[in-house]
């Protein structure tokens, strides 16, 4: 289900959004969509960003573990594998 949203645009950014959705083949509709796609799931991965990194800290682990971290998961992949 599609639902409508308003927006006003200056005439000068309106024509900017027209011509390059014309340039790709696209609807102003599809053009606008997907980069509120995008903002909607960057806002998303940064909330998980926020939780992993309360998480990591909880735990004592700090961004000068991470390559220590990495080394020993590919060790024991490794290992596992062999």
């Amino acid at each position: 289900m599609s639902r409508l949203l308003s927006v006003s645009l200056p005439d000068e950014l309106l024509d900017q959004v027209e011509a390059l959705a014309r340039e790709e083949g696209r609807t102003k509709s599809e053009f606008v969509r997907d980069p509120l796609r995008q903002r909607v799931l960057h806002g998303r991965l940064g909330a998980v960003h926020d939780d992993l990194q309360a998480l990591a800290e909880a735990q004592g682990i700090g961004p000068e573990d991470v390559e220590d971290l990495i080394a020993e998961l590919r060790a024991e992949e490794r290992s596992r594998q062999s």
